[in-house]
């Protein structure tokens, strides 16, 4: 065979060549380990590359919406966040105080005294909070209170923030018609709340409803939320749950 044939090869691929016939199969195994290791690595790197350009891209575009959207939109979504994060916070210390309850305590034999005290402390212990949750609870109840209601005289409808427009909610300054759609003279005022009913807390309105909504809500683009389907109202038998509250 001519030396002509080997003029194209590179050098370094036809001593690689040679390497691998002449490696034993321990050699050979290894190699392959080698090889398996460097494309994974590759391949968990280009994988980390498309993840980081996505939240990128997403960032993006959640903050050119946070850009476009109008006041009342941006109070919505920042009540949401608000809302998400002190849940999450709350199941965080929830998973803390369950873990703390579950460790093993290898002190637990030295501390513990045969004295009727000791074991009545223990067992109130479980019926009280401790001093963090109550200064949280306490703040939860402060910033509930500090939350703004505004109500539009012409629907009476009553929201946290309310954006009041000439006095009228977005919706009525924007309806044009006369009688406006929610408004008394159309027949759409439920009239005067009753004293035992006024004053109440949005937890208490939802307890004592006797109509139960069940809705689909999402998220449209733009920061706007919408419902989708059929939203179906459940009956709520309150008789029982009314008769025990003070």
């Amino acid at each position: 065979m001519s030396d002509n044939t080997y003029e194209n090869v590179n050098p370094e691929m036809i001593r690689k060549r040679k390497a691998k016939a002449q490696e034993t199969p321990e050699q050979r195994q290894a190699r392959l380990n080698r090889e398996s290791e460097r494309k994974r690595q590759k391949r968990a790197k280009e994988s980390e590359n498309k993840r980081n350009e996505r939240l990128e891209s997403l960032r993006k575009r959640r903050n050119n919406k946070k850009e476009m959207e109008k006041d009342d939109e941006r109070v919505i979504r920042l009540a949401h966040e608000s809302n998400r994060k002190r849940v999450l916070r709350a199941r965080n210390k929830n998973q803390l105080q369950d873990q703390q309850i579950n460790e093993p305590n290898d002190n637990e034999h030295i501390q513990r005294e045969p004295d009727n005290r000791n074991m009545h402390v223990r067992s109130t212990s479980s019926t009280t909070i401790s001093e963090d949750d109550h200064k949280v609870l306490q703040k939860f109840r402060n910033k509930m209170d500090n939350i703004q209601y505004n109500t539009c005289p012409e629907c009476n409808e009553r929201i946290p923030d309310m954006t009041l427009i000439k006095g009228e909610c977005r919706r009525c300054h924007n309806d044009k018609k006369t009688p406006k759609k929610f408004s008394a003279d159309n027949n759409m005022d439920p009239g005067e709340v009753p004293d035992e009913l006024q004053g109440l807390t949005d937890i208490e309105e939802m307890l004592i409803a006797q109509v139960f909504t069940v809705m689909s809500v999402y998220r449209l683009r733009g920061g706007q939320n919408g419902y989708k389907g059929n939203v179906i109202n459940f009956p709520q038998d309150v008789r029982e749950f009314t008769r025990r509250l003070p």
